[in-house]
C-alpha cells in the first residue's frame, strides 16, 4: 500500500490469496479468509480512528452552529434572518458546485507514489478549486441586483448577497484544505480546523454582529473572514508538519492533471444535479415563497442534519479507506466494512431522530417564538435525513469504486424528478409542499444509489441485523412520549430523552451484536479512553 503520511505505516502484511498452497497446489481458502479478516480489521481501525475524534468534534460543531443560528434568529426579526439565510444558501449553491472538483483529493492522495506526486495533486486541485470559485463569485456579484429583484427582497439582501459573493473563494479554500487533511488521514487537525476552529470563529462573529454592530451584513463579513483565516491556518499546518509545498511543474505534472480532471470532471458536472437536489429548494423559496420561509427551511435542514452525526463520523475516513481497498481489489473486506458501518450508522441515526421528532416544539422554541408554529414541519426534515443515512456511505462508495459517471446519471435523473415534483408541490401547497419535495428527493436519491451500487459492484448495505435498531426504536419512542405527557416544562424533554436512550441501548443489547461490531466498539472505547488519558496523539493513528 502506498504511504499516506510521514508518521505511520498503514500497510498490513497479508497472505497472497492467489498463492497456491504448498501441499495441495491449489489456492488456500484459509489464506483468503485471513486476508479479508486482516484487511477488515485494518479498515475498522482506521474508521474508528477517524470517528474517535470526529464524533465529539462534530457534536461541538453542531452545537456551535446551532448557537450561532439561535443568536441570529433571536437577535433579528424572522424576515431579516430569513433574508440572510437565503443569501447564504444561494452562495452555498455555487460553493457546492465548485467542490465537485474536490473529491479527487481523497481518491488520489492515499495512493500517491511520492511526495512530489502528492504535492502536485494538492497544488493543482487547490488552483482549480479557487479559480472556479473566483469565477462563480464574480458572476454572483454581478447578478445580485437581478436576484434581489426576482426574490422581491430589499437593499439589505442585495448587500449581504454581494458580501457572500466576494467571499466565495475563502469558503472554497477552507473546504479544499480540509479535504487534503482528510486525504492524508490527519484526523486531529481536520477536526480542529473544520469542526472546532471555524464554528467557534463564526459564533464570535455572530455575537459581534448582534451585540456590537446590530447588523446582519457584519455577520456575513465575519463568517467569510472566519473561513479564510481558519483555512490559512490549516494550510500552514500542512506546510509545517507534513512538508506540503506548491508544485506546479514536474515530469508527471501533465499526466497528473489529466488524471485528476478525468476523475473529477464528471463529479463537477454531476454537481449541478446533486447541488440542485440539496440546495435547489432555496431558489424555489426565492421565487415562490417569503424570506421567513427561507429562514424556517434553513433551520429545519440544520436540525435535520443533527441525525447525520453517526454517518458524518463514519465518513471521515471512509473515502481513503474505501479507495485503498478498491485499488488493491479487497472486495470481501470492502463488502463487510459496508455492512458493519451501515448498521452502526442506522443505530445512531435512529437514536437521534426519535427524540427530535417527539420534542419538536421544544426544539423549535430555541430559535424564538415565531418558529414554534412551524414545528409540525420538523418531522419532515428528520425523515428526509433518516432516509439519506439509512444505507450508510453509498454515495462515497460509488465515487471511491470509480463509478462517478454512474453517479452522474443517477443525480441527473433525481434532479429531473425534483423539478417535476417540487415545483408543483411548492406552488400548490407552499412551504409544506416544499418540505414534502425535500423528503421525496432524499428518499428516492438514496434508494436509487443503493440499486446502482449493487448492480455495478455487488455491494449493498443491508443484512437481517439491520432490523434491530427499528425494533429497539419502539421502547425509545414509548418512553419519550410518556415523559412528554407526564412531565411538563423543560424537564420533560431531558428526562424523556435520557430514559428513552437507556431503553434503546438495553433493547439493542438484548437483540445482540456481531463479533465484528463488538471489536469495532472495543476499538472505539479503547481510543476514547486513551484520548482522555492524554496518551494518544491527535494527528496520527
Amino acid at each position: 500500500m502506498a504511504s499516506k503520511s510521514n508518521d505511520r505505516d498503514l500497510a498490513v502484511e497479508t497472505p497472497d490469496v492467489g498463492t497456491p498452497d504448498s501441499d495441495a497446489g491449489t489456492p488456500n481458502p484459509d489464506a483468503a479468509r485471513d486476508s479479508a479478516d486482516e484487511r477488515l480489521e485494518d479498515a475498522l481501525e482506521r474508521v474508528a480512528h477517524g470517528a474517535t475524534i470526529s464524533v465529539p468534534s462534530i457534536l461541538v460543531q453542531r452545537g456551535l452552529t446551532l448557537a450561532f443560528t439561535a443568536m441570529l434568529t433571536n437577535g433579528f426579526t424572522a424576515s431579516s434572518y430569513g433574508a440572510f439565510a437565503l443569501a447564504r444558501r444561494l452562495q452555498r449553491f455555487l460553493l457546492r458546485l465548485t467542490l465537485g472538483f474536490r473529491s479527487g483529493l481523497s481518491r488520489f492522495l492515499p495512493n500517491a507514489d511520492s511526495r512530489a506526486e502528492r504535492d502536485a495533486l494538492a497544488t493543482f486541485a487547490s488552483l482549480l478549486l479557487v479559480g472556479v470559485a473566483t469565477a462563480f463569485g464574480v458572476g454572483l456579484f454581478l447578478a445580485a441586483p437581478v436576484v434581489t429583484r426576482i426574490a422581491s427582497e430589499g437593499a439589505q439582501f442585495e448587500l449581504v448577497l454581494r458580501i457572500f459573493a466576494v467571499g466565495l473563494p475563502a469558503g472554497v479554500w477552507l473546504f479544499t484544505v480540509t479535504e487534503i487533511l482528510r486525504g492524508i488521514e490527519a484526523v486531529g487537525p481536520l477536526n480542529l480546523t473544520f469542526r472546532v476552529g471555524f464554528p467557534t470563529a463564526q459564533l464570535v462573529a455572530g455575537a459581534l454582529a448582534v451585540v456590537v454592530f446590530r447588523d446582519l451584513a457584519a455577520a456575513a463579513v465575519g463568517v467569510l473572514l472566519s473561513m479564510g483565516v481558519v483555512g490559512v491556518g490549516g494550510a500552514m499546518w500542512l506546510a509545517r508538519e507534513r512538508d506540503f509545498r506548491p508544485r506546479v511543474r514536474g515530469p508527471d505534472a501533465a499526466r497528473l492533471r489529466r488524471k485528476y480532471l478525468s476523475f473529477t470532471l464528471p463529479l463537477f458536472v454531476g454537481g449541478f444535479a446533486t447541488t440542485t437536489q440539496r440546495l435547489g429548494f432555496y431558489p424555489l423559496i426565492a421565487v415562490y415563497l417569503s424570506s421567513v420561509a427561507g429562514g424556517v427551511f434553513a433551520i429545519g435542514v440544520l436540525l435535520g442534519t443533527l441525525v447525520r452525526l453517526p454517518l458524518m463520523g463514519i465518513n471521515q475516513f471512509i473515502p481513503p479507506v474505501a479507495a485503498a481497498l478498491n485499488e488493491e481489489d479487497h472486495r470481501e473486506a470492502l463488502k463487510r466494512l459496508y455492512h458493519v458501518t451501515s448498521r452502526l450508522v442506522l443505530v445512531g441515526v435512529t437514536g437521534l431522530a426519535i427524540p427530535v421528532v417527539v420534542y419538536r416544539e421544544s426544539v423549535m422554541a430555541l430559535f424564538g417564538p415565531t418558529y414554534v408554529e412551524y414545528a409540525p414541519l420538523l418531522p419532515g426534515f428528520i425523515v428526509a435525513q433518516y432516509a439519506a443515512c439509512a444505507a450508510g456511505s453509498v454515495g462515497i462508495l460509488l465515487k471511491m469504486t470509480d463509478n462517478q459517471r454512474a453517479l452522474l446519471v443517477v443525480n441527473v435523473v433525481i434532479t429531473a424528478f425534483l423539478a417535476v415534483t417540487a415545483i408543483p408541490l411548492t406552488t400548490r401547497f407552499g412551504l409544506p409542499g416544499l418540505v414534502v419535495g425535500y423528503v421525496l428527493m432524499l428518499t428516492v436519491n438514496n434508494g436509487l444509489e443503493v440499486v446502482v451500487l449493487y448492480y455495478l459492484e455487488g455491494l449493498q448495505p443491508f443484512t437481517r441485523l439491520h432490523t434491530a435498531p427499528l425494533v429497539a426504536a419502539v421502547p425509545l419512542a414509548t418512553v419519550a412520549l410518556v415523559a412528554k405527557t407526564a412531565i411538563p416544562g423543560p424537564v420533560g424533554p431531558v428526562v424523556g430523552t435520557a430514559g428513552g436512550l437507556v431503553a434503546y441501548a438495553k433493547s439493542l443489547a438484548a437483540l445482540g451484536f456481531t463479533p465484528v461490531e463488538h471489536r469495532l466498539a472495543e476499538t472505539l472505547v479503547g481510543r476514547y479512553r486513551a484520548a482522555f488519558a492524554g496518551r494518544w496523539p491527535l494527528s496520527g493513528r
